[in-house]
């Protein structure tokens, strides 16, 4: 009886002491709703292959709001690389969130996007993909998780985007 005694004690005192079999991070389930997006920069080429082929790198600052009363973000900065035709096709890049604590997650994102003219001049984009989290500063530095995003805006419709992600840290 007292091995098995001696031995709960060390187990508990290893729990304590070693990182990782600590308490884990709490898993985190929340929304977000996009409603700007200002471009900061952007660099384009135009290819001559096809018509309207376009391959660019935008530089976005975006605004959110999370579900998460605690992730709460002062700047969103998005760096986004496309390939398009007629305003049609993939993008990926980097994102970098700056909380309202100074703190920073950032991450990588990648998806598709679709632009269709009208024939009354009206237009409308819409784009959905996934994304990551890499890691962050503060408390989110070991922060792991990803999520789902869909959006779109207009000439009729202002711009929006939500998405679900799933974290911890």
């Amino acid at each position: 009886m007292n091995t098995l005694r001696a031995a709960i004690a060390v187990a508990a005192a290893l729990a304590l002491c070693v990182p990782g079999l600590s308490a884990s991070a709490e898993k985190r389930e929340q929304t977000y709703v996009k409603t700007g997006s200002r471009t900061v920069s952007k660099s384009a080429i135009t290819l001559t292959e096809s018509p309207n082929h376009e391959i660019s790198h935008e530089v976005q600052l975006q605004d959110s709001k999370y579900s998460n009363p605690d992730f709460q973000l002062a700047e969103e900065w998005i760096y986004l690389h496309s390939d398009q035709v007629d305003g049609s096709g993939s993008h990926k890049g980097y994102y970098t969130y700056v909380h309202k604590n100074g703190e920073q997650t950032y991450g990588t994102f990648e998806g598709t996007h679709k632009t269709v003219a009208k024939d009354d001049g009206s237009w409308l984009s819409t784009w959905e993909g996934t994304y990551k989290y890499l890691g962050g500063s503060g408390k989110y530095k070991n922060i792991k998780g990803a999520g789902t995003y869909k959006g779109k805006v207009g000439s009729k419709e202002p711009y929006r985007e939500e998405g679900r992600e799933q974290i911890e840290y």
